[in-house]
């Protein structure tokens, strides 16, 4: 959660009283009472423009009734209040269609967020969202190595996104080299934290950092794999990354990673504020950034409300 009273990102108003308002105005939206939730905030915000939260809950109560319009004008004062995005409000902009899904990427967010979640990450995602990506992404490189007749071994691993850690402890034992990078503090905490079966840690290198800026800081042809396991689903553009991954590549190099997809055309954001993104989208961006797909097949990597996610696994070759 974003830390209440907090000046950079007004989670709070600054005032008990209209952050009491706030509480009862969530609560009614929770509750299934848009409209009531709408009056409580407009009383609040003639008294704390400078509310982001309260702007950002206005909106998802406007959307509610069917106000898009409205909903965009107060995702919109989100960001001009607080333009580094920890709100996720262009997400909600690129969800409703009036922002495009390739701008929507919002990093200060989604390190929010999972700083909120390191602690119960791992059990939440493998018992309550049986969560395999790992165990995905492993199987088909090690089909994909067999049938090159090449050792299932890498000598220099980045995982992107590394969260917690078990990409990691998946890849480890065939792995010689492994450095991780993820935007929250505190799931970079609990990878750390992790050993091998030598006791050594299960990373040899961690970095708070994004995705990109992470790529930016390797040298060039440094790794023999770059792995990202649902990360994708939390970016809209993936040039960038492409491009950096190419970059440090070596050539035959690999790049595997998972997506959640859908079967239109080009990037979108879904009701879960989570990207998916078509399969003739990310052939383009792979060959634009000079790497060849070997394999892109249907696979879902988690479970939503008992229903199996749309998604693709994809294994590329850097040329």
């Amino acid at each position: 959660m974003i830390e209440k009273g907090s000046a950079t990102h007004s989670a709070s108003s600054g005032d008990p009283t209209l952050d009491r308002r706030y509480a009862w105005a969530e609560a009614a939206l929770k509750d299934g009472d848009a409209k009531a939730a709408v009056d409580i905030l407009d009383q609040t915000l003639a008294q704390a423009y400078h509310f982001t939260a309260a702007w950002h809950l206005y909106g998802l109560a406007q959307e509610k009734l069917g106000h898009n319009e409205e909903a965009a004008t107060a995702w919109r004062q989100c960001l001009t209040l607080d333009p580094n995005d920890h709100f996720g409000a262009r997400l909600d902009l690129a969800r409703i269609g009036a922002m495009s899904a390739e701008e929507a990427t919002s990093e200060n967010f989604s390190g929010v967020l999972f700083d909120g979640y390191a602690e119960r990450f791992d059990s939440h995602l493998v018992e309550a969202l049986h969560y395999n990506a790992p165990a995905l992404l492993k199987d088909a490189l090690s089909k994909i190595r067999q049938e090159a007749g090449a050792p299932f071994r890498f000598e220099t691993v980045y995982d992107l996104g590394c969260g917690t850690g078990l990409m990691g402890e998946a890849i480890r034992e065939e792995t010689g080299f492994l450095a991780g990078c993820d935007l929250s503090p505190r799931m970079i905490e609990r990878a750390r934290s992790k050993r091998r079966a030598d006791d050594g840690p299960l990373y040899d290198k961690l970095a708070v950092a994004g995705l990109t800026s992470f790529l930016a800081s390797r040298p060039d042809a440094s790794a023999d794999l770059v792995i990202a396991a649902d990360v994708f689903v939390y970016l809209g553009a993936l040039d960038a990354v492409f491009a950096q991954s190419a970059r440090v590549l070596v050539r035959g190099g690999l790049l595997a990673f998972t997506v959640q997809s859908h079967k239109g055309e080009g990037v979108v954001v879904g009701a879960d504020r989570r990207f998916a993104h078509a399969e003739g989208w990310l052939r383009q961006r792979l060959r634009e950034a000079g790497i060849r797909p070997v394999l892109m097949e249907p696979a879902s990597t988690r479970q939503d409300r008992g229903a199996a996610v749309p998604g693709l696994l994809v294994v590329a070759e850097r040329g």
